[in-house]
């Protein structure tokens, strides 16, 4: 029975990105395990994993703990496994598993295969000097213990495969975690239901009333919620309403904007939400102007219910929404950026157009089960190259 160990930082991501691809080789006759922190706690990971597994990470990736405690309990715990693949996500995991992993050959009998899906590297395009030598540094080190590294979007498979210490023929772009495209389909969620959550948002209870704009994501500085009302203090058309989804640390310093710029009356804070499906069909159109992303999953999920984005040219929202599926302008042009809101909210017409281009090429590019194939294939490469 071939074994793989699923490791992130804390369980979320777990959660959230990865208990379909747990599910999928479980099935196929897999040992699939967990490793994160609080992972033994999390009862939403029961039934996803035959086994979970608890670790300490510190917040440095190069710390002591990190170094000298933390890796040789993974490796530890990777050689009483006897995995044929351990299977990385996010940063601070991912270099501090390589790193306990990165002699296991010669110390502990056959290593296994070490696979490390960067959910958007941490250096990009446009970034300051200092953090994009620092991060692409990290990455480099870590290369050179990576059997497989996947990315997500064309810029990181770009950069990794100029990075060195992999050869490029070991680097993979594999598009996202994927988009459940059933979950998300006009016509799942009932029409009481759209109507409800449309009211809520602040859309208003006529059809027609507003053009409901919504941007799903945590209140973080990458984010750059402050960039995006900004431009929407400049859209002409009075009935555009921009809906906020999602908490976060800096959600009080964006209240605070919108006071500034008296946009109280335009825009809803609506929290945290489990309904997305239902938030996107009420809405007209999603808004998202992040300084980077890896694959941005509320654009993915948008697109599915057949919603156009309205977006910055940023590495994995472009990569997303490509020609057609909505409008990309440049990453620092709030004018442009509420030209186009303006543009959006009088067209009917090609809302319908872009939101169905949208949907097909979620569905088409991007489905959950694609993905999980693209994976499937993966592994088996893994498990050959061992032979």
């Amino acid at each position: 029975m071939p074994s793989a160990l699923f490791v992130t930082t804390v369980p979320i991501t777990l959660e959230a990105f990865l208990l379909p691809f747990a599910d999928h080789f479980r099935g196929l006759g897999w040992r699939v395990d967990a490793l994160a922190n609080g992972a033994a706690e999390s009862s939403d990971l029961e039934g996803h994993f035959d086994q979970r597994f608890d670790v300490a990470w510190s917040r440095n990736p190069l710390s002591p703990s990190n170094l000298l405690g933390t890796s040789r309990r993974v490796r530890d715990l990777v050689v009483a496994g006897g995995y044929d693949v351990v299977h990385v996500h996010t940063p601070i995991a991912a270099f501090v598993t390589r790193f306990g992993l990165r002699g296991l050959r010669s110390r502990a009998g056959a290593r296994p295969i070490v696979i490390y899906t960067a959910h958007g590297f941490h250096f990009y395009r446009g970034q300051s000097a200092l953090p994009h030598a620092f991060f692409r540094t990290i990455e480099r080190v870590a290369s050179r213990w990576t059997d497989y590294l996947v990315t997500i979007n064309r810029e990181d498979f770009d950069a990794a495969r100029s990075l060195g210490g992999i050869a490029p023929d070991r680097v993979r772009l594999i598009p996202g975690i994927g988009v459940d495209c059933d979950r998300f389909a006009p016509g799942a969620v009932s029409a009481e239901e759209v109507a409800r959550a449309r009211a809520e948002l602040g859309g208003g209870s006529r059809p027609g009333e507003r053009f409901l704009l919504t941007m799903v994501a945590e209140f973080g500085a990458v984010k750059r919620h402050e960039h995006a009302l900004e431009a929407f203090a400049l859209v002409r058309d009075a009935h555009v309403h921009l809906a906020l989804v999602g908490d976060g640390p800096l959600r009080t310093a964006v209240e605070a904007h919108v006071e500034r710029l008296g946009l109280h009356d335009r825009v809803t804070f609506a929290g945290y939400r489990r309904d997305l499906p239902a938030v996107l069909a009420a809405s007209d159109a999603l808004l998202l102007t992040s300084a980077r992303e890896g694959l941005n999953r509320s654009v993915l999920e948008a697109m599915a219910s057949g919603r156009p984005v309205v977006g910055t040219d940023t590495r994995g929202i472009s990569d997303a929404v490509g020609a057609d599926a909505g409008w990309i302008v440049g990453r620092d042009d709030p004018r442009a950026l509420a030209d186009v809101i303006d543009t959006a909210a009088t067209d009917p017409d090609e809302i319908a157009r872009r939101g169905a281009a949208a949907r097909d090429r979620a569905c088409r590019e991007f489905s959950l089960d694609r993905i999980v194939s693209a994976y499937d294939w993966l592994y088996r490469e893994a498990l050959a190259s061992r032979v």
